[in-house]
């Protein structure tokens, strides 16, 4: 018996990294598989036929004009089978399905009510889309190969618990795994909310060989995630990743994990905007209070991003501050980790250079010349469904075990 699962488990090996191949290269034969794998003809010809009469890769002959005999390509099907992803926060949800070629043929959001922030409401909500978005794909939804879901605050994906998060005040180690999969009949993943996007950055845009970056969220807090040499660097224990509870000097704002100086007391969605609407009680940002007519529940970090936009003076000023924080610390991560990309995701990203022109200045400054060499520092080119986008992609990749080259 013993042996028998490990021959399984070489063929599931071998099935996977012949998938991987064929989806990461555009155009590829039989005999290329075999070359890049260096598995046998016979191993190659009797996986890719299984491949094919499971419907998950077809045969596309080649057209151009060349001389012998042309070769035939193998293609992912599309609808071989469907990926699921669901992440939220504490302002709204987002619900995605990608084909089998990750491509997104589904997309939908809803913001989280003040009225609706229990446990119990948020975990009926993510329900919720997820029937919409299987209701979608209809007969096709047979197909669903899994659900992948970001959580926000702390979590323990390995067991699928929800420990806590902030700004639900019940959060507090829920098994959501086994909630969806009792729920749904389908294998589930779990993660933090942040850690799930470098899957998006990975297999979406860099088909699985991502060079060296950091994915930095400001959101309702501020996380990395760094990938160096292609593998995400992620902790065992503990919760990496958590830059908005590095302390920043001559700060003294409340944090939500109830400690004074957090840089998520100075950039946070949830932090510009308390600094707006205490600014508005002594006179400030009058343009804002006008917009929002005197309604503080109306301030938002769309009414900040408009009026910086707008070219508002006490917004500009607010926003200087806020680059100084983000330059400082993301100069810090540049000498630690010496990427090649840092990309920013949220609202505050949105942006773009009138953030990042101002960012890009002071970390040159601050950082050793050797690194800053080719360094970019740009916004994410993904909207608000980055979250699960990479949720979804989690799937695909925990699903069929790509390959983690190095790069």
């Amino acid at each position: 018996m013993e042996m028998d699962s490990i021959l399984e488990n070489r063929k599931n090996y071998q099935r996977n990294k012949m998938l991987s191949v064929i989806r990461l290269h555009e155009n590829i034969s039989r005999n290329d598989v075999k070359k890049i794998t260096a598995y046998s003809m016979t191993t190659v010809l009797s996986t890719i036929d299984e491949l094919i009469q499971e419907g998950l890769v077809y045969e596309e002959s080649c057209n151009d004009s060349r001389v012998g005999r042309k070769p035939v390509w193998l293609r992912i099907n599309p609808e071989g089978g469907y990926f699921l992803g669901v992440e939220f926060n504490r302002n709204a949800i987002h619900c995605v399905a990608l084909d089998f070629t990750g491509k997104l043929i589904y997309d939908a959001e809803r913001n989280i009510e003040t009225s609706e922030k229990t446990a119990d409401q948020v975990l009926e909500l993510v329900k919720k889309m997820i029937y919409d978005g299987i209701a979608f794909l209809g007969e096709k939804s047979k197909k669903v190969i899994g659900i992948g879901i970001g959580i926000p605050g702390y979590s323990d994906a390995n067991r699928g618990i929800a420990i806590s998060y902030s700004h639900l005040k019940d959060w507090k180690n829920i098994p959501v795994k086994d909630i969806l999969e009792k729920e749904f009949h389908v294998t589930c993943y779990m993660d933090n909310n942040v850690n799930v996007m470098i899957f998006a950055y990975k297999w979406l845009v860099y088909g699985g060989k991502c060079e060296d970056m950091l994915l930095v969220s400001i959101r309702t807090g501020a996380r990395v995630i760094p990938i160096i040499n292609n593998q995400p660097v992620r902790g065992t224990c503990g919760y990496s990743g958590e830059l908005g509870h590095v302390k920043v000097s001559g700060r003294s704002r409340i944090c939500s994990c109830g400690r004074y100086g957090c840089l998520n007391s100075e950039i946070s969605d949830v932090a510009i905007v308390n600094k707006i609407i205490d600014g508005i009680k002594v006179g400030r940002f009058r343009e804002i209070a006008e917009a929002v007519q005197g309604d503080m529940d109306k301030v938002t970090m769309m009414s900040f991003i408009n009026s910086v936009r707008e070219g508002h003076a006490d917004s500009l000023k607010l926003l200087d501050q806020v680059k100084g924080f983000i330059a400082d610390i993301l100069s810090m991560l540049v000498n630690i980790f010496a990427p090649r990309k840092i990309v920013l995701f949220g609202e505050l990203a949105e942006l773009g250079d009138i953030l990042l022109d101002g960012v890009r200045e002071r970390v040159s400054e601050n950082i050793i010349k050797e690194n800053s060499n080719g360094l970019k520092i740009m916004a994410s080119e993904f909207g608000r469904n980055l979250g699960a986008m990479g949720a979804a992609a989690m799937v695909m990749q925990n699903a069929f075990e790509f390959l983690e080259e190095k790069i």
